[in-house]
């Protein structure tokens, strides 16, 4: 695959910023810089160039003015991106507002964070003057639509591309499917606007695949097929029933396509999966080792804080392939 990697690291007392008070720590921001700084020394272009790393403070409530000063330092020197959860929620905006006395787009200004190699992520809820900051700046941003969704929220796309920004694609937790999240992008924008025809599924696969390739600062190697760049592809089996007749492809695809359609990927002229079969792994394998794991991991949880409700009752034993359509 092509990865880009980053440590997540803040220097705010995350016990107390539950309690709404915001105290920072000098080690804690050392620690993560220097975390920061061998993840990108040891990894940054290994295996062909496929791995590369960025810098990720992780948002502007839990980051000091000198952690988004030193992080944006640390990335200009080693030459990489660097990349914030950006006006994610209501309680970020509250937060800042009422810590730094202005908006989180306006902190970041404030403190040199912006820039073209900046990419922030979901960008839900910023008003007129953050837009137009974030577009003067040539800001990267990355639409995280279906997570956004599950939120009830929609970020501000139009806008933020006609100000200068740049528009990616991104998953986020308990959306990990591209398919889905282009899709959920074309349906929350029209939404969004009340507008019947714009996006276009054209303009939403760009935001997927060229869009995200710019903002990575890989548009000169990936993100479209040309001479000279890398062979990064997938290719889709449009003989299906519900993505023929095939008048239009990208339009089938983005409106009713599935991931199952994809049935070959090609990475840097490599293939990784031939016929809708991963080449590189043991796909049943790695699945059941999720699901064991996974029951394990909430198990320990429940067993930490016995006194904490879960939404649902666990089962005796880790769910095996034979049990699967009972539990569904």
């Amino acid at each position: 695959m092509r990865l880009v990697l980053a440590e997540n690291i803040n220097d705010a007392d995350e016990a107390k910023v539950r309690d709404g008070v915001f105290e920072f720590s000098d080690a804690k921001l050392e620690a993560g810089l220097q975390r920061s700084a061998e993840l990108i020394e040891q990894w940054h272009g290994k295996s062909n160039g496929r791995i590369t790393c960025f810098v990720a403070p992780h948002a502007p409530e839990t980051c000091s003015p000198q952690l988004l000063r030193k992080s944006r330092h640390l990335a200009d020197g080693k030459g990489v991106g660097y990349t914030i959860y950006l006006s994610q929620s209501q309680i970020e905006i509250e937060a800042v507002k009422r810590t730094r006395g202005v908006s989180p787009t306006h902190y970041l200004f404030a403190n040199d964070f912006l820039g073209p190699r900046l990419v922030a992520a979901h960008c839900r809820y910023p008003d007129a003057s953050e837009i137009a900051l974030l577009g003067e700046f040539r800001t990267g941003v990355s639409n995280n639509a279906a997570i956004a969704a599950r939120r009830g929220a929609s970020a501000p796309i139009r806008e933020l591309q006609a100000a200068g920004c740049s528009i990616g694609m991104g998953s986020a937790n308990m959306a990990e499917d591209m398919v889905e999240v282009m899709r959920a992008g074309l349906f929350a924008e029209r939404v969004r606007n009340n507008d019947e025809v714009d996006p276009q599924p054209e303009d939403v696969l760009e935001w997927a695949t060229t869009g995200g390739s710019r903002l990575l600062g890989m548009s000169d190697q990936v993100g479209t097929l040309q001479p000279g760049k890398k062979a990064d592809l997938f290719l889709v089996n449009l003989m299906k029933p519900h993505l023929v007749p095939t008048l239009r492809a990208v339009s089938a695809f983005v409106h009713n396509g599935q991931p199952g359609d994809i049935e070959d990927v090609m990475v840097d002229g490599q293939w990784l999966m031939r016929g809708g079969k991963v080449s590189t792994v043991d796909e049943t394998d790695i699945v059941q080792q999720a699901e064991k794991i996974g029951h394990s991991v909430w198990r320990r949880l429940t067993q930490q804080f016995p006194d904490v409700p879960l939404p649902v009752r666990l089962p005796p034993g880790f769910v095996s392939q034979g049990q699967q359509a009972s539990n569904c």
